[in-house]
């Protein structure tokens, strides 16, 4: 029996939640779990054509408390070799009140600007692409064992991912995946280099991500934060965080591809 076979037996003992020897725990193969991993992605993504989210973003003060929210739509078509993404704001409100379209329109413009200074990610950004074949040589991968607490109501395996360089296109992270279905659980990431211009810097970026069964075998997104901390002209240790709700997922309704263009005049 080679070490792969060995670790797709043990696989199914971590999922019952039986205790596993030591000796047997050494047998583990942490590319065999990869290699499952990638596998269910890609069964995932041969189903999956796009979804529909109905969403809410909530900023926070730094006590916590909500300054600004969201209502949206988000659209996803998911590409051979891409996903495709675009966003609808539907509601902008305002310590609890509900601004106008105009209001909305103006916030939301500069929020898009901001994001794209920053290289923020969204939703369709691929959580796995420190795993995926063509990305594995700038990552360094570490398999640390079975989570000692459950993410949520799943026993998961955990991943610690370093990215061999300070990229910005890179991230570093801890990944967490479902022991039975191999499906990802949680994700936190960080930029293994923090975006720095002449008007806005980062100093600080977590965004940890929630995925669960969304029907049909198919797992999404359930939820983001994001915490960070930064400088912004002449403003000195701006701090802001978020939460994203993804709610009601529609999976495969056949989106036209001109949700997806993009209008340059804007």
């Amino acid at each position: 029996m080679t070490s792969r076979m060995v670790a797709a037996g043990l696989l199914v003992l971590f999922a019952a939640g039986s205790p596993v020897p030591a000796q047997e725990m050494a047998a583990i193969d942490p590319e065999a779990l990869i290699d499952r991993i990638l596998a269910v992605r890609q069964q995932q993504r041969d189903v999956l054509e796009d979804v529909v989210f109905d969403a809410e973003l909530v900023e926070k003060d730094d006590d916590g408390k909500e300054k600004k929210r969201f209502v949206k739509k988000l659209y996803l078509k998911y590409l051979p070799d891409t996903t495709w993404f675009a966003e609808e704001y539907l509601e902008y409100y305002k310590d609890g009140k509900l601004q106008s379209e105009q209001d909305r329109d103006k916030e939301v413009s500069d929020r898009i600007k901001k994001a794209q200074k920053r290289k923020a990610r969204n939703i369709s950004y691929p959580l796995l692409t420190p795993f995926l074949p063509e990305n594995r040589d700038q990552y360094e991968i570490l398999y640390e064992g079975v989570a000692k607490e459950k993410i949520g109501e799943y026993v998961c395996h955990y991943f610690k991912v370093l990215s061999k360089e300070k990229v910005e296109d890179n991230v570093n992270g801890d990944f967490y995946f479902e022991a039975e279905s191999f499906h990802l659980v949680r994700a936190d990431i960080s930029p293994a280099r923090l975006v720095k211009k002449a008007m806005f810097k980062l100093n600080e970026l977590t965004i940890s991500t929630l995925v669960g069964p969304a029907g049909n075998g198919v797992w999404l997104p359930r939820q983001a934060d994001v915490q960070g901390k930064g400088k912004a002209a002449l403003f000195m240790g701006v701090k802001f965080s978020s939460t994203e709700y993804y709610r009601n997922p529609v999976v495969n309704s056949g989106l036209a591809d001109k949700i997806f263009e993009v209008d340059n005049d804007e």
